[in-house]
């Protein structure tokens, strides 16, 4: 059971200084509660700025550790994975709406199970792809969708080169951080509700609702940071659902850049446990961190079917 949730699952200053004021001056106290109120007020429009024909890459690590135990028996399944992915943006139109083509460069993968030794895999050398791994360059090294979205991220349509086509742009699949469409003040905070299916048996899944909900904590230098938070909405009481929502509801800081309307970093964790998942005397315990980090560009070459 462990094994297949590991395959299912490769964050009095300014109040003294009127006060102060106020000894001195009605006129500067004045002023001073005008610049304060507003700053205060102040409020940023947080958007992307697309630019048809860029390419934008980023380097991903994740690394989770799942124990199981039962009773005095436990098993541990560490995963550790680089990934090296990017967008092509393929056009923009007048709104800012763009078309983004996906592709993974590179995939490293290394899964170990208590004391026994890791499996290696690596896309990008022969000698390292063992045959439980080899599926996995099916999606390495060639477009894998188009996605089109706003200039807030908000996903609009979805065409995949690869598997089943989703019924409807998922918000699920989005991988831009979701902007509010309002301009927000430092501390704000603006939340993106989402729906996810989760597998309850080989033919049975389970939709799920949960909520992200961001704010925005400064700017400085140009550099927006923003953290996350994701809370689980529907009531779950089955022990094993749980389980296979662990890795759903992350935490983190996001890092955008202001001025180029990119995002710069993502660093993301989870950290939870779920009693009785397995049955009786049994306790999964589930820790997991995912970095993405933006990475100088290249130019790649791509292809695909446009979205119409």
């Amino acid at each position: 059971m462990l094994r297949e949730l590991i395959v299912f699952n490769l964050k009095r200053g300014i109040l003294c200084l009127i006060l102060f004021s106020l000894c001195f001056s009605e006129t500067i106290a004045e002023d001073q509660n005008k610049q304060a109120a507003k700053v205060t007020a102040e409020k940023y429009e947080l958007n992307y700025q697309f630019k048809a024909g860029e390419f934008v890459h980023y380097q991903v690590s994740d690394s989770s550790t799942y124990t199981t135990q039962k009773d005095a028996i436990s098993e541990t399944a560490k995963n550790q994975s680089i990934a090296w992915r990017q967008y092509r943006v393929v056009s923009v139109d007048k709104s800012g709406e763009a078309v983004l083509e996906l592709m993974i460069d590179r995939v490293q993968l290394q899964t170990q199970f208590d004391d026994s030794p890791p499996i290696v895999f690596d896309s990008a050398d022969p000698q390292l792809q063992p045959e439980s791994f080899k599926q996995i360059l099916q999606t390495v090294g060639k477009p894998m969708s188009r996605i089109r979205v706003n200039r807030q991220g908000k996903l609009l349509e979805v065409h995949n080169y690869f598997g089943k086509q989703p019924e409807q742009a998922d918000p699920s699949l989005n991988f831009l951080v979701v902007f509010p469409q309002e301009p927000v003040a430092i501390d704000e905070t603006w939340k993106q509700n989402l729906e996810v299916e989760v597998p309850v048996t080989k033919t049975l899944r389970e939709k799920v609702k949960l909520l992200r909900i961001y704010q925005l904590k400064s700017i400085e230098n140009d550099l927006a940071t923003i953290t996350l938070s994701t809370v689980l909405v529907s009531k779950i009481r089955d022990p094993a659902i749980k389980v296979r929502l662990m890795q759903q509801t992350p935490s983190g800081t996001i890092q955008f850049d202001m001025k180029r309307r990119l995002l710069i970093s993502r660093k993301l964790h989870t950290d939870d446990q779920v009693i009785g998942a397995f049955g009786a005397g049994t306790l999964v315990k589930a820790m997991s961190i995912r970095k993405e980090t933006l990475q100088p560009g290249k130019v790649a070459q791509a292809a695909g079917p446009a979205i119409r």
